[in-house]
C-alpha cells in the first residue's frame, strides 16, 4: 500500500486527535506563513497565499510541498544544530594534526594568501612553511595567475610550485589567510578572507546535525541517526580526507563507499551526504561523530548530554553547601548517588573511546555496564537501547512540538502527545510525517497560538514506560505510604533529608506535597515502582489506606 494511503487510513480509523482540526478558529493564511518560514525560511507570495490558504486540502498540499522542497534541508540543519549542539574551539585545528590518527603529523598542505602591502597590492598566495625541502618563494616575475576556488573572479598570483601542487584553482591545498581573526569568521565562498582549515573544524562540529538532517530529508527512519557505522560528510570534510599527500585516509581502512563520496564532493558543497562506514561495535551514529565526542570530552558529560538531548531528561540536583575535596565514589557517596547511580553506568558506554587526548589511542578498557535495566559494553548496544525505548520517540515529539508550536505540551494534552508518539512510530519513525501531523493540527492552524510559557507542563514518562496519556493498564491499587513508599524511601532520603540543601522527603505529609515530582524523578532511569499510572497521578489524589 502506498505510504500516503497508509497515513490516510491511520488518520481515518485510529488517530482522531491528529485530524480533528477546528475549522472555526482556523487561519490557513497565517498558518501557511508560519509553516513556510519554519520549514523553508521564506515567505509565501501572493499567488502561494491564494492557492495554499484557499482550503484545508490546499493547505495540506502546500505543507507537503514545503517538506519536499530543497530548502527543508537547511531548516533541518538549523533545527538539529540547536538540538544536538554545534561548535568546537579552534584549538582542534591542532587536534586534527595528531599522528596517532594515521601516522602522519603534517596533514595540511598550507598556503597563505593576502593582498600584500601598498607597494605590492597584488593578491598573492605562497607556501606557509619556509621548509626548503618542500618549496621556496620565487621571484615575483615567475608568478602565475590563477582563479581561486573560494572566490570566483578573484585572481591570485602564485609561484609555479604552488600552481602545480595546489591545482589551477588552488583547491588541493588549504588556505591560510594572514589575518587569522578575519579568516576565522569568514564564510565559505563569500570572501577572499578565507581559511579552509576553519571550514573543516566548522563542518566536523556540526556533523551530527548533518547526519540527522540527511536522514530526515531522505525520509529514512529517524532511529537511523543512531545506526552504527553511519556518518555524513560535506565538501570541507571530504576536502580534508582528499589530502592524500598529507592525510592518509587509506590507513583508516575506509569502505569503498566513503572513498567514492569523498572523491566526488567539491569543497564548496556544504550539504552533508550519508555514508556507511561499516557496522562496527563501537560506533553509534551521531554519538560517535568528531563534534559530539570532542564537544563533550568527558564520558559523564557525553552521557548527560545524551540523556537530555535524546531522552528529554535532566540530571538536576543542587550542589551541597560544602563540596568535599575528594568525594570518592560518586555512585555511592551520600548526596551524589541519586544521580550518579544512573549517570555513571550510562557514561561507561563511552569508555572504549577514551577521554580528552586519549580519543584516538585505540580501544580503551571495555566495561560491562547497564542502562534502563539492559546490559551492554559498547555504544552500538546503547544506541539500540535508546532507539527501542518509548522515551526516545516521545522526546522527538516533544522537540518537534516545541520547535513548531513554540511551547511545550500542556498537561491536558497528554493524549495528544501519546497520539503523536504512536503516529511517529507507526510511520516508521518518519520525522517528515511527524512535522506534517503537527503543522496540520489545529494547535498550529488556529488563528491564535498558546502562551509559550507553559504553567502546567506535561512531564516526560519514565524510561521504558508508555509515553503520555492514559496507560493500557490503569493502576487501581490503593497506595499506602507505609506499604508502598516507605520500603523505597531510602532512595530519596539518602539525599533529601533535614539539614541538607534538598527538599526533605522523610514524612507522609511531605510526600503529599512533593510526591508527584519525587516519584517522577526516581522513575527516570533504572528504578521501577509498582504501577506506571501511579507515577503520573497527583500526590494529593493518592488514596492512602
Amino acid at each position: 500500500m502506498d505510504l500516503n494511503l497508509k497515513i490516510f487510513s491511520m488518520f481515518a480509523v485510529g488517530i482522531s486527535l491528529l485530524t480533528n482540526i477546528s475549522m472555526a478558529g482556523t487561519d490557513h493564511k497565517q498558518a501557511l506563513r508560519r509553516a513556510q518560514y519554519l520549514l523553508n525560511a521564506s515567505t509565501p507570495t501572493d499567488d502561494q497565499f491564494a492557492v495554499g490558504a484557499s482550503s484545508e486540502g490546499a493547505y495540506q498540499a502546500s505543507i507537503r510541498g514545503l517538506l519536499d522542497h530543497s530548502l527543508f534541508y537547511d531548516a533541518m540543519m538549523r533545527y538539529h544544530e540547536r538540538l544536538f549542539g554545534v561548535g568546537l574551539p579552534t584549538e582542534y585545528l591542532d587536534e586534527l594534526q595528531r599522528d596517532d590518527i594515521d601516522n602522519k603529523t603534517n596533514k595540511f598542505a598550507q598556503i597563505t594568501c593576502n593582498r600584500g602591502n601598498s607597494n605590492a597590492p597584488k593578491f598573492r598566495c605562497y607556501w606557509s612553511s619556509r621548509d626548503t625541502s618542500r618549496t621556496a618563494d620565487c621571484p615575483t616575475t615567475w608568478e602565475e595567475p590563477v582563479t581561486v576556488f573560494w572566490y570566483p573572479g578573484m585572481v591570485a598570483w602564485v609561484c609555479p610550485s604552488v600552481h602545480r601542487a595546489c591545482g589551477s584553482d588552488l583547491s588541493r591545498c588549504f588556505i591560510k589567510y594572514a589575518n587569522q581573526n578575519e579568516a576565522l569568521n569568514a564564510e565559505l565562498g563569500t570572501t577572499e578572507v578565507f581559511d579552509s582549515r576553519h571550514a573543516v573544524v566548522k563542518s566536523l562540529s556540526k556533523q551530527s546535525a548533518g547526519i540527522a538532517s540527511a536522514v530526515v530529508t531522505a525520509n529514512y527512519p529517524y532511529t537511523k541517526i543512531l545506526e552504527p557505522g553511519l556518518t555524513a560528510v560535506d565538501g570541507a570534510i571530504a576536502h580534508f580526507y582528499r589530502q592524500t599527500h598529507h592525510f592518509d585516509l587509506v590507513k583508516l581502512n575506509p569502505p569503498a563507499e566513503l572513498l567514492a563520496v569523498v572523491n566526488e564532493i567539491p569543497l564548496t558543497d556544504t550539504r552533508f551526504k550519508l555514508v556507511n562506514t561499516g557496522n562496527t561495535y563501537e560506533q553509534a551514529g551521531i554519538l560517535t561523530t568528531f563534534g559530539w565526542l570532542r564537544r563533550y570530552e568527558k564520558n559523564r558529560t557525553r552521557a548527560n548530554q545524551l540523556y537530555e538531548r535524546l531522552l528529554c531528561r535532566k540530571f538536576t540536583s543542587a550542589l551541597p553547601r560544602v563540596f568535599p575535596a575528594d568525594p570518592g565514589n560518586l555512585r555511592t557517596k551520600e548526596g551524589c548517588s541519586g544521580c550518579h547511580a544512573t549517570l555513571d553506568p550510562l557514561a561507561d558506554f563511552f569508555a572504549a573511546w577514551g577521554e580528552g587526548g586519549e580519543l584516538y589511542t585505540g580501544s580503551k578498557g571495555v566495561i560491562a555496564t547497564t542502562f534502563n535495566g539492559q546490559q551492554g559494553s559498547f555504544l552500538s548496544q546503547l544506541a539500540d537501547i535508546i532507539r527501542n525505548d518509548n522515551a526516545f520517540s516521545t522526546c522527538q515529539v516533544e522537540n518537534a512540538w516545541q520547535w513548531l508550536i513554540g511551547r511545550g505540551f500542556y498537561r491536558d494534552e497528554a493524549d495528544l502527545r501519546q497520539a503523536l508518539s504512536r503516529y511517529f512510530v507507526a510511520t516508521n519513525f518518519s520525522f517528515k510525517e511527524l512535522v506534517y501531523a503537527i503543522v496540520t493540527h489545529s494547535a498550529f492552524t488556529e488563528g491564535t497560538r498558546g502562551d509559550s510559557v507553559v504553567g502546567d507542563p506535561l512531564e516526560m514518562p519514565p524510561l521504558g514506560q508508555p509515553p503520555g496519556g492514559n496507560t493500557d493498564q490503569p493502576c487501581n491499587t490503593a497506595i499506602s505510604f507505609a506499604t508502598h513508599i516507605t520500603p523505597n524511601l531510602g532512595l530519596c532520603t539518602n539525599c533529601h533529608k533535614p539539614g541538607t540543601s534538598r527538599q526533605d522527603l522523610s514524612t507522609e505529609a511531605q510526600w503529599k506535597q512533593w510526591g508527584r515530582q519525587g516519584v517522577s524523578m526516581m522513575a527516570s532511569g533504572n528504578r521501577r515502582f509498582f504501577c506506571a499510572n501511579w507515577l503520573t497521578q497527583k500526590s494529593d489524589a493518592i488514596s492512602y489506606s
